[in-house]
């Protein structure tokens, strides 16, 4: 697996996500914040979230323009 940086615009969350967590989405920012990305955003062949979906909201909450 390569770990590329991708534009987040690039990136589309995958519709039938079952977790509904938008409460974490505030701490994993700031954690993304202070720390950085410690795990990347994993995304299909179609750059469509298969695991990361809080990171990726954290992210744009952060105004980020790419994300690893």
């Amino acid at each position: 697996m390569d770990i590329v940086s991708k534009k987040i615009s690039d990136i589309r969350p995958y519709e039938k996500n079952p977790r509904k967590n938008d409460e974490a989405v505030k701490y994993v920012a700031e954690s993304i914040k202070e720390f950085g990305f410690k795990v990347p955003i994993v995304v299909d062949k179609d750059n469509v979230i298969v695991a990361g979906h809080t990171r990726y909201k954290a992210a744009k909450k952060l105004k980020m323009t790419e994300v690893p």
